[in-house]
């Protein structure tokens, strides 16, 4: 995946009443470094809302491979499609580091979305919006080369993660290049190969764990597609 999604509170778009109901009946939880929220093929116990930290959804097979989908930051809903077709979670979701969020129960989601239908209109605009960006990916998946990809990767982290630092952009989200390359499915080898160029061309750094957009426009212009 070539995209990060941050302040995905669609519960803020909800009438004030609905928000309040909602907000009240949430359990808060604390989860450690490494702890999972939910384990993938595991039923939905509920709505679950970052509050802090950061949550990464990510698929791991027999062999050791594994795909990182996303990482949800602070203020993002997840969990919503189990919620809705009483299916299983597709994916494992863990901990980056400690983390707060709140849990909605699936069954007061199901009696608040009775009372207030409003719920499923921004959750069937979330999900348009996200099947959207899936269509999207495909087509970078197949056409784009990798620098493309994760020049496309590192402008919504920036987007939704990053701080204005004179003409650069900080991004604020402890990633890794494995992290870059199991979101683009390719080895860290390869994110290597691209990072260490970009850095011989003065366009990012780091500073620890936090990545540096140090040339913004030209992160761009390496992340236009020809089409």
């Amino acid at each position: 995946m070539t995209k990060f999604y941050g302040g995905g509170d669609w519960i803020d778009n909800l009438p004030k009443s609905a928000q309040v109901k909602i907000r009240e009946r949430m359990i808060m939880h604390t989860l450690q470094e490494g702890a999972y929220l939910h384990y993938a093929d595991s039923e939905s116990a509920g709505l679950y809302q970052v509050l802090s930290g950061f949550v990464k959804l990510k698929s791991s097979v027999t062999n050791g491979n594994e795909l990182i989908v996303t990482i949800y930051g602070s203020g993002c809903c997840l969990g919503e499609i189990p919620l809705l077709d009483d299916g299983l979670h597709t994916y494992n979701a863990v901990a980056l580091g400690q983390v707060e969020v709140a849990i909605l129960p699936k069954k007061d989601f199901d009696e608040l979305a009775t009372l207030y239908p409003q719920i499923y209109h921004c959750l069937t605009t979330k999900l348009c919006s996200l099947i959207t960006y899936l269509l999207r990916e495909i087509h970078d998946t197949a056409l784009l080369t990798l620098g493309q990809r994760l020049a496309k990767l590192m402008l919504s982290a920036a987007k939704v993660y990053g701080k204005p630092f004179k003409d650069q952009i900080i991004i604020e989200i402890p990633i890794t290049q494995t992290d870059l390359g199991k979101m683009l499915g390719v080895t860290r080898h390869s994110i290597m190969r691209e990072v260490k160029q970009w850095k011989s061309h003065g366009l990012i750094g780091k500073d620890k764990s936090r990545w540096i957009i140090k040339d913004v426009s030209k992160i761009k212009g390496l992340s236009k597609s020809t089409r």
